[in-house]
């Protein structure tokens, strides 16, 4: 049964059930760790050999480019993978993930060659953990541009308008990558984790429970005009 939710506006979510998946490597022509198009994994677990000697193939069929290094997931964090695409594992390693459809996270390749993109006005981009250390710089009309690095297990946010450059530090053939959302357009892993929004939105959110003591939740909607709008819900089946 697809469950649909609807909020007014015509603000529309569809999801199916986000299950806990493992995957134990390395990878054969049979046991592969795929994302479809128009899905993403949440990666929650890393176990295993996997550090230096894991590869990522982006698109229907790309070739797999060597990772320069992926870090350990620690401190409670993720990262996120988004379709199509595919992790290939060269040794044992375990990783357990969640899959979720209809979402709008993002996959960005980074080669040595720096790679721009574009926040606009009001909206916020928000990084999953990154896997290796990543060259950053940002800069807003106006001002003068500032220099860091994003590092494993330390998430961070962007607000626009501004541009946000990106650069591996390695050369080919090794490759970075992270994945980043919207935070306008937050969502959920039903009966797992929230993907909230900014800081300073308003969260809507609807939770389900068997026993009406303990909740969890099944959708969220971040927004930043909840003072002035109006939401139902909808079920349908």
């Amino acid at each position: 049964m697809n469950t649909k939710w609807s909020i007014a506006l015509c603000l529309v979510f569809t999801s199916t059930l986000a299950q806990g998946e493992t995957f134990i490597g390395p990878t054969t022509a049979t046991n592969r760790l795929l994302v479809p198009s128009n899905s993403a994994i949440i990666i929650a677990a890393t176990l295993g050999d996997f550090t230096n000697s894991m590869r990522l193939a982006q698109g229907q069929g790309g070739s797999p480019f060597p990772l320069d290094y992926f870090a350990p997931l620690e401190n409670g964090n993720t990262y996120a993978l988004a379709g199509p695409s595919e992790l290939v594992f060269s040794n044992a390693a375990l990783f357990t993930f969640y899959r979720v459809t209809n979402a709008a996270i993002f996959t960005q390749s980074i080669a040595n060659d720096p790679i721009g993109r574009s926040i606009a006005s009001n909206q916020t981009i928000r990084l999953f953990g990154v896997p290796a250390t990543v060259n950053a710089n940002f800069v807003r009309p106006g001002s003068a541009p500032i220099s860091f690095t994003l590092e494993p297990g330390k998430p961070a946010e962007f607000t626009g308008p501004g541009s946000l450059s990106l650069s591996s530090g390695v050369f080919p053939p090794y490759i970075k990558f992270i994945s980043y959302f919207i935070a306008e357009d937050g969502f959920v892993l039903p009966d797992q984790r929230v993907v909230t929004g900014p800081s300073g939105s308003f969260s809507i959110m609807v939770e389900r429970s068997l026993d009406l003591n303990l909740w969890s939740p099944v959708l969220l909607k971040n927004t930043s005009d909840a003072n002035k709008a109006f939401f139902r819900i909808r079920i349908q089946r």
